[in-house]
């Protein structure tokens, strides 16, 4: 479940590493494959093998809009956006858009930099920040970082699944999602097996706050964000995302409302909320890059 249809992927090209795309997508094909709207910069054969891997995989994904950025070190190989973000408005680049999961990968580099100090080992029980949670004694921080804590995943819940997907734009406590997780069982003894739960980032992000005396988002911002040159990635606690904004369309909740698989079906999904999905903190929309 994903309160878009925004991703982001990473792939070798000439040389060039692929640093950040974002797809906003649409659930029925468009007219015709979208060409780019607006070049920032790095024009030239790269750049031309860089939209030939887009363009392919706009085609095969029926995606409405791309942005794109390639970058060798410090330099800008290519900056280039796909498609329409509205019907009649251009895709550019300097939209604003939700980096999605990869938050992750900076809850676990705030993690190895307390490790790296030596604040904490990665085989910490996580008993010494939650006592209350279940098997505390016996999970620990590597296990949550590694999905190996047998913990459930509250987004599989079904009541969280109806609760979610009833209001789209609903605001997620912590509280909330461990209540939800929480009322099924462990799904097996802890570092016995592996199993994908947001329950594990959303606990270790929680943990993070307390072993960095900090909330989250200004940990991430001093310790991960900035030092890696990404200023203006910020967070918020909402569905809030900066204008100029580039929209996403999701069929996710086609089912809610009834309507016939062979009924074309997208609504306007941009602003839902995703706090379900990320620790309280990480919850980023990315602006533009400068």
């Amino acid at each position: 479940m994903g309160h878009n249809t925004a991703v982001r992927w990473g792939a070798a090209i000439a040389g060039a590493t692929l640093v950040a795309v974002l797809v906003a997508g649409c659930t029925t094909p468009p007219v015709s494959t979208p060409t780019p709207t607006a070049t920032a910069s790095g024009d030239g054969p790269q750049s031309d093998i860089v939209a030939g891997v887009v363009e392919s995989y706009i085609a095969e994904h029926h995606l409405a809009a791309v942005i794109v950025q390639v970058q060798v070190g410090d330099d800008l190989i290519s900056s280039q956006a796909f498609g329409e973000s509205l019907p009649g408005m251009p895709a550019t680049t300097d939209m604003n858009f939700r980096n999605g999961a990869i938050a992750f990968a900076y809850i676990g580099t705030l993690l190895m930099l307390f490790v790296d100090d030596g604040t904490v080992t990665l085989d910490d029980p996580i008993v010494e920040w939650m006592p209350d949670l279940p098997l505390a004694d016996q999970v620990t921080l590597r296990m949550l970082a590694q999905q190996t804590s047998g913990y459930p995943d509250f987004e599989t819940d079904p009541v969280f699944q109806a609760a979610y997907i009833g209001d789209p734009f609903r605001d997620f406590s912590y509280e909330e999602r461990i209540d939800y997780a929480f009322t099924r069982p462990q799904i097996f003894e802890p570092g016995t097996g592996w199993s994908y739960a947001h329950t594990n980032f959303a606990i270790l992000g929680e943990i993070l706050a307390k072993i960095g005396g900090k909330p989250l988002d200004e940990l991430l911002q001093e310790r991960v964000l900035d030092p890696i040159g990404l200023p203006n990635t910020i967070s918020h606690f909402d569905g809030f995302v900066p204008n100029p904004v580039l929209h996403s369309l999701e069929a996710e909740r086609r089912t809610f409302f009834n309507i016939d698989p062979s009924q074309p079906f997208a609504e306007e999904s941009t602003f839902w909320s995703t706090t379900w999905g990320t620790p309280v903190g990480a919850n980023r929309p990315r602006p533009s890059p400068t």
